[in-house]
């Protein structure tokens, strides 16, 4: 009576190993689809920086003695007003919270300045205070909104940097970047769309 149970025994410790393998074989292989799954999946949004315009102001002011300064000497105050039409679309079936944008340009130098994207006052105020620019006037991009699955958003995004003119023409690169509540950053560079972009 001992046999069959020892043939039964020897059976089960051999079938063991094998089912093993097989188990491994299968979660190695759903692993691996898992993550080509995760990588080759759409981002949940795209966009682009589809032109900029670019605004330089010039000041000189005269200071006099009575000022601190020396008499005929002159502060020079250069600013950059930067206007970037961007394009954003949503490529997910969830609502996507829009919180803020910002621009990175990296000077010839290689020194990078950050810009906040202005405010909605700040944007209505800027084609007031300098009406030459009010022909570029479209809509704000909007800070705090809640894309819909699938929505697209064509709009402006104003920035403000105290550079010259001739720093920004030499600049490396400008960057535009969107920030999306429990998302990553979306991220426009403009050399992707430079052929079409004035500056």
């Amino acid at each position: 009576m001992r046999e069959p149970n020892d043939m039964s025994e020897t059976s089960d410790s051999a079938a063991r190993p094998a089912f093993a393998a097989v188990a491994a074989t299968f979660i190695v292989i759903a692993l691996i689809g898992a993550y080509v799954w995760y990588n080759n999946k759409p981002p949940v949004h795209v966009g682009q920086i589809v032109s900029i315009t670019a605004y330089p102001i010039h000041r000189e002011l005269s200071t006099g003695s009575a000022l601190g300064g020396l008499q005929g000497q002159n502060d020079v105050y250069d600013e950059e007003i930067v206007i970037a039409n961007v394009q954003i679309k949503s490529q997910t079936q969830m609502p996507l919270f829009l919180h803020n944008m910002w621009a990175d340009v990296t000077l010839d130098d290689g020194t990078t300045q950050r810009s906040e994207g202005a405010s909605t006052n700040d944007y209505r105020g800027v084609f007031v205070a300098y009406p030459t620019l009010a022909p570029k006037q479209t809509t704000p991009v909007l800070r705090d909104i809640t894309m819909t699955p699938g929505q697209e958003i064509d709009g402006q995004i104003i920035f403000h940097y105290p550079i010259s003119g001739k720093q920004w023409d030499q600049r490396k690169d400008f960057k535009v970047s969107v920030e999306f509540l429990h998302q990553k950053d979306l991220v426009m560079d403009e050399h992707p769309g430079a052929a079409g972009a004035n500056s």
